[in-house]
């Protein structure tokens, strides 16, 4: 397993969460608008982007930098991601891809279906930390935390769901088709009653939410 971090530009994490972010000796890379926040607790190794947010002069000369051109397809995120798993990492946290403009955090949960895809582990860390699970999943988390499961495709069948206060079992969460209540609803804000919570989808994918105590 090779383990890396990378953070974003949306909302910056609190100082004690980058620093023990950085402090597990990984490899830190982050998008060009992330180096002004990251940079003034720890220089990355890497920064990736198009430098619109961030001039690339003013990178420190120790940065290993990766500049693409501003008339791209693609974003700084979604660049950043594919060149960690080219590099052959396994294992990505993501910080910073929450907040900031809502269509780029909402774009961001595209970095965890293109990790999975590729079968790599990327999770977002923050407030909340999010997973993306297809299949059978398991997440270490507090007893009492807040749990919240969502459909990431337009329909995900729940086969059952462990570790919850409220199980979830048979159950399918669709976007669009039940518009007056939607199913959907059920999942959110759940508490975990054990250390692991398991889930395990036999159709479409769902995003899990945990929300630690503190």
């Amino acid at each position: 397993m090779k383990k890396g971090v990378l953070f974003l530009n949306g909302e910056p994490p609190q100082i004690d969460i980058i620093e023990k972010a950085v402090s597990e000796g990984v490899p830190v890379y982050c998008t060009d608008g992330a180096y002004a926040y990251l940079s003034a607790v720890r220089v990355p190794d890497t920064v990736i982007g198009d430098f619109d947010s961030f001039a690339v002069e003013n990178v420190c000369e120790s940065c290993e930098t990766v500049a693409f051109s501003a008339d791209k397809d693609y974003t700084d995120g979604f660049l950043a991601v594919k060149i960690m798993i080219e590099r052959g990492f396994t294992d990505i946290d993501i910080f910073g891809a929450y907040g900031g403009r809502p269509d780029m955090a909402e774009s961001n949960f595209a970095l965890l279906a293109y990790a999975l895809k590729k079968g790599v582990k990327a999770v977002f860390c923050g407030e909340m930390n999010a997973y993306l699970v297809r299949g059978k999943f398991t997440a270490n988390t507090q007893i009492g935390a807040t749990v919240s499961i969502v459909p990431f495709s337009d329909k995900v069948h729940i086969l059952y769901t462990k570790g919850l206060k409220y199980a979830l079992t048979d159950y399918e969460m669709c976007k669009f088709d039940n518009v007056d209540a939607p199913d959907y609803i059920m999942g959110v804000s759940n508490e975990s009653s054990e250390e692991n919570v398991e889930v395990e989808t036999d159709g479409g994918t769902a995003l899990l939410f945990v929300r630690e105590r503190r």
